[in-house]
């Protein structure tokens, strides 16, 4: 491959990543913004809807930035750990691109199209299930008199009350509890990392140390998805789901969609044709 075309391959492998990536990112924000979710009704006796509003453990804001800044760092530190000594053998544009450059990026974009899989699919489930919150009589304060007799033991239909509670900022919200999105997210980011150290963490004297690591982020994860229980902003079964959703992300993306920068063999074979082996054989018989 000469050295115009190796450009345009990098050239158009970059760009095809991020317009693929953006693409998602505008689809995210508008299922996020503009798709309402489902209007689901009530029962006035359901005590899983009882529970007091509660500040996030786990804001959104920490779960962003640990989620994207932790795998990152760690994609840096071993594709420069495991390629450094790697000869540089691609040039885009004139530039040489270091392996550990080429593998940094590799790991990074799949991950992050992963991400953006798993968070477009948590916005649809959101919207199209239109599951309530836990906290949901605590913010909505729905119209209707549940003491009533004509109240009781029946499903109240999303057009026979209308909320009248003073935190309107958050009527929208109290809708999305199917599937949990920090659960999701947590779980993709941290499970990908825990795979990807036991893939590329190799070089000699880190197991003890990647199977501490691994054990770390998945601790994270863990608790992110158990604070949204304790919260109250979601169901078990909430949480439940958008870690799996987020596990068979990370799974599938890991193993079969990223192209890993493998290290070449520091030693090379020596090639023997049939004539020198049997030469070889001769002389040994002589002797």
């Amino acid at each position: 491959m000469s050295k115009d075309e190796v450009s345009i391959h990098i050239l158009r492998k970059v760009v095809v990543d991020g317009l693929l990536i953006c693409g998602l990112v505008v689809a995210i924000i508008a299922t996020e913004q503009f798709w309402d979710p489902f209007q689901r009704g009530f029962f006035c006796n359901d005590e899983t809807l009882m529970f007091p509003y509660k500040a996030d453990t786990v804001d959104v804001y920490m779960l962003r930035i640990v989620g994207l800044c932790l795998p990152a760092l760690a994609f840096l530190i071993c594709e420069w750990a495991l390629l450094r000594k790697e000869r540089c053998e691609e040039k885009c544009l004139g530039v040489s691109i270091q392996p550990w450059v080429r593998g940094f990026y590799c790991a990074l974009a799949s991950f992050c199209l992963g991400l953006c899989f798993v968070e477009l699919a948590t916005n649809i489930s959101k919207s199209t299930i239109g599951r309530l919150r836990p906290h949901f009589f605590d913010i909505c304060q729905p119209s209707v008199d549940c003491s009533a007799p004509q109240w009781q033991n029946r499903y109240v239909q999303p057009h026979e009350y209308t909320c009248t509670g003073e935190r309107t900022d958050k009527f929208r919200n109290m809708r999305m509890s199917f599937l949990s999105g920090h659960s999701s997210w947590a779980t993709y980011t941290m499970a990908f990392l825990a795979l990807y150290l036991e893939k590329r963490m190799v070089w000699k004297g880190t197991r003890a140390v990647r199977h501490t690591l691994q054990f770390i982020v998945l601790m994270l994860c863990w608790f992110t998805a158990l604070s949204r229980v304790s919260d109250y902003r979601h169901h078990w079964s909430d949480v439940l789901a958008g870690m799996t959703l987020g596990l068979v992300g990370a799974v599938v993306m890991c193993s079969w969609g990223t192209d890993f920068v493998q290290p070449k063999k520091n030693h090379t074979v020596v090639q023997y044709d049939i004539t020198t082996i049997a030469n070889n054989h001769q002389e040994t018989l002589a002797v």
